[in-house]
């Protein structure tokens, strides 16, 4: 009998600690579960991450659009002088700093130029020298004042005439021995090189190209209706292969293309790590009206037991969060509760994620 109500004790343990299993478990839920991944796995299995943020709820306008450099951050360099090019610095696809050396120009007339200065610096000083001892000597009334004033005129003029040279050899730009050394007037890439060594280059020889791709214009296409609803200022985003990035809208066409019927509409983005290229084609997304709200990209959403999960970024990988939608957005869900600002959503890559946290909860482990 004492057995027996051991075994009745024991078996009321069992339950009760399996009960207590099955309420944390039903407590957690899927904002519990923990994919863990490291940095490295991520970046293997290609999964991107959307950073959340609040925007507008309302209409979202999407347009097709193109990537285009920013002329005021592009380049061309001509040589200032006739000459040879003696030495060359970069070449074409290098990345280089304003003031950044790019060639080295030896010019005849330059070299005559810093003769010519050189000869007057000596004219200048040795004018100085007598205007010097004239001044000292008519103080002391040993020559008259003509004497002194026509020393004072040719030092004055001597020294006029080599600063005006000197001023002119200044122009040019940086001088060393004979050669005028060109350098970069801004950051960028050399995207083209148009020299070699021994070259002759006169003042309409190109020399490089250097673009500057930190920021970039988007020239996007809007139909009649949409484009009355955007204004300047306007915060827009860009949406391409490689990732998304914010813009701002500075230009609004005037007038309706007459093939298209579509209105040009400029976005200035600045070009965070590099994402953009000149020339790609890209889509541009903005959002009017409607309340601030938090939007997650449909493909971030997996759907597991009748609710709507996202994957969210976490130190060790992903957390699964489950979220309540308020409806659906040309793309994006507008999320009522589950995620917050700043936070990173997987927007690929979520299937095999959602089979990762299917297995760790049918078979109890992470597989």
């Amino acid at each position: 009998m004492r057995k027996f109500v051991l075994l009745l004790a024991l078996a009321g343990l069992v339950y009760a600690g399996e009960e207590h299993k099955h309420e944390e478990k039903g407590d957690h839920g899927h904002g519990k579960e923990e994919i863990h991944m490291t940095q490295a796995h991520i970046e293997e299995l290609g999964i991107k991450l959307y950073t959340l943020k609040k925007e507008p709820s309302g209409k979202i306008i999407k347009m097709p659009a193109e990537v285009e450099e920013n002329p005021l951050l592009n380049y061309s360099i001509f040589s200032p002088v006739e000459g040879i090019v003696r030495k060359l610095y970069v070449k074409e696809g290098d990345r280089v700093k304003k003031g950044s050396p790019l060639a080295e120009i030896y010019s005849p007339e330059l070299a005559n130029l810093i003769g010519d200065v050189q000869m007057a610096k000596v004219n200048m000083e040795s004018a100085r020298k007598v205007f010097e001892r004239d001044r000292e000597l008519y103080s002391q009334k040993v020559i008259p004042y003509t004497r002194f004033y026509n020393s004072m005129v040719e030092y004055e003029r001597s020294k006029g005439e080599y600063e005006a040279l000197l001023g002119k050899l200044n122009s040019y730009g940086e001088v060393k021995g004979y050669n005028l050394i060109i350098r970069s007037p801004g950051d960028g890439y050399v995207v083209s090189q148009e020299v070699a060594l021994g070259d002759s280059v006169g003042l309409d020889s190109l020399l490089f190209k250097v673009h500057s791709h930190e920021i970039l214009w988007v020239y996007g296409w809007a139909d009649e209706k949409s484009a009355m609803e955007l204004r300047e200022g306007t915060k827009a985003e860009v949406e391409s292969s490689e990732g998304n990035l914010p813009c701002l809208i500075d230009y609004i066409g005037h007038e309706v293309d007459r093939k298209t019927r579509r209105v040009k509409v400029r976005c200035v983005v600045k070009n965070r790590k590099h994402l953009l290229k000149p020339g790609m084609f890209v889509n541009l997304i903005v959002r009017t009206g409607g309340r601030p709200a938090i939007l997650v990209p449909k493909s971030a959403v997996q759907e597991i037991e009748g609710e709507k999960v996202v994957f969210v970024r976490t130190e060790d990988g992903f957390e699964p969060r489950e979220i309540k939608v308020l409806k659906e957005l040309d793309g994006y869900y507008v999320v009522l509760e589950g995620l917050k600002e700043g936070e990173k959503v997987a927007v690929s890559g979520t299937v095999f994620l959602k089979t990762k946290l299917v297995g760790v909860e049918e078979g109890g482990h992470a597989h």
